[in-house]
């Protein structure tokens, strides 16, 4: 059975199909997470580096691609659909919002780059970046940064990973979901003790 997986796993890791698919994924994920992506990416390197398809080097592009694409989307839906006006309808609302114009205004490039490494707290970050009007060209810049910085680090632990089991793409690909957990974990509990700090 184990064997049969096995097979299956190594079959569609080369896969043509499987690189812009992920693309589409990755961009589609700073807008709407519907999976975690760094368990995708990390578990996808870890079978890479166990059974030699995808590589690590395709990976690494359509993942940094694809998470800029999606981050920039975002910013774009902030900027241009009335987010600005829906969440001041509110006091609370307005005091978000001058907050967030305040934040972007004196440490833009810390938020927009620490912002990817929170769960969930990506998409919230770049919409809330276009909402308050944080400059494009330099929103669009920093995010070259962070999703390249993400999309290595993904890939790095991933293919760490991979190497330890090598020759078992299902264990490397459960190894390497189980470290984007922990991983996920961690800076989940480290932005909670910063956000009641």
């Amino acid at each position: 059975m184990l064997e049969s997986v096995n097979e299956l796993i190594e079959a569609n890791a080369g896969a043509g199909w499987l690189l812009p698919a992920l693309f589409v994924y990755f961009a589609v994920d700073g807008i709407v997470p519907p999976l975690p992506s760094e368990g995708v990416l990390i578990a996808l390197a870890a079978v890479g580096a166990s059974t030699g398809a995808p590589h690590w080097l395709g990976l690494l592009a359509v993942a940094w691609a694809g998470a800029w694409v999606g981050d920039n989307l975002a910013y774009l839906l902030g900027s241009r659909t009335g987010f600005d006006r829906l969440v001041r309808r509110s006091d609370r609302g307005r005091r978000t919002m001058d907050w967030a114009r305040r934040g972007f205004d004196s440490r833009g490039a810390l938020i927009v780059v620490v912002g990817r490494w929170i769960p969930v707290g990506r998409a919230a970050v770049n919409l809330m970046a276009g909402a308050a009007g944080y400059s494009q060209p330099r929103f669009a810049a920093w995010t070259v940064l962070s999703a390249g910085l993400w999309a290595a680090w993904s890939v790095a632990l991933g293919t760490l990973a991979g190497r330890w089991v090598e020759d078992n793409a299902l264990l490397a690909g459960a190894l390497g979901a189980g470290l984007a957990l922990v991983v996920a974990a961690i800076v989940e509990r480290v932005s909670r003790r910063f956000a009641t700090s």
